[in-house]
């Protein structure tokens, strides 16, 4: 299985959760692993995303979380 990565610390909510919402689109048969900067915006598109997937969360440091979709 292929492994795609979407790194949305440019973008703030909610344009992360849109990028977030295509990528996993786009991305239907492969392994999903996003990368995001802010606890708030980590918070909230993490709440969204536990709606529908299982994560595997990952805090690279104090600002930075790599969010795996299981």
């Amino acid at each position: 299985m292929k492994k795609k990565v979407l790194d949305v610390t440019n973008f703030k909510c909610p344009m992360a959760f849109l990028k977030t919402k295509e990528f996993i689109k786009l991305n239907i048969n492969n392994k999903k692993i996003i990368i995001i900067k802010g606890r708030k915006d980590f918070e909230l598109l993490s709440n969204s995303l536990k709606k529908n997937f299982q994560l595997n969360v990952v805090e690279k440091n104090k600002e930075i979380f790599e969010i795996e979709l299981i």
